[in-house]
C-alpha cells in the first residue's frame, strides 16, 4: 500500500503560501512607514503637511503586495 496512491494537486497550497509570504513584507513595511509618520507628526505637528508626502512610499510598498497577488495567477 502506497502512502500517496494518487497524485495530489499541491498548486493551490503553493499559491497560498506564496501569497502569504509575498504580502507579509509589504504589510510590515506599511506599518513601519505609518509609525514613522505618526512619530514625526507627534514631534512637530506643523510639519504634517510636508511629512504627508512620505506616504507616497506606502503606495510603493503596496505595489510589491500587488505584484505578489498577480504572481499567483502566473503559477501553474
Amino acid at each position: 500500500m502506497e502512502l500517496f496512491a494518487e497524485a495530489t494537486n499541491l498548486v493551490p497550497l503553493a499559491k497560498g503560501i506564496a501569497l502569504g509570504f509575498g504580502v507579509m513584507g509589504p504589510a510590515i513595511a506599511i506599518g513601519m512607514i505609518g509609525t514613522a509618520f505618526m512619530n514625526g507628526v507627534s514631534r512637530n505637528p506643523e510639519s504634517s503637511k510636508f511629512l504627508g508626502q512620505i506616504l507616497v512610499f506606502v503606495s510603493l510598498a503596496e505595489l510589491f503586495g500587488l505584484i505578489a497577488f498577480a504572481s499567483i495567477f502566473i503559477i501553474k
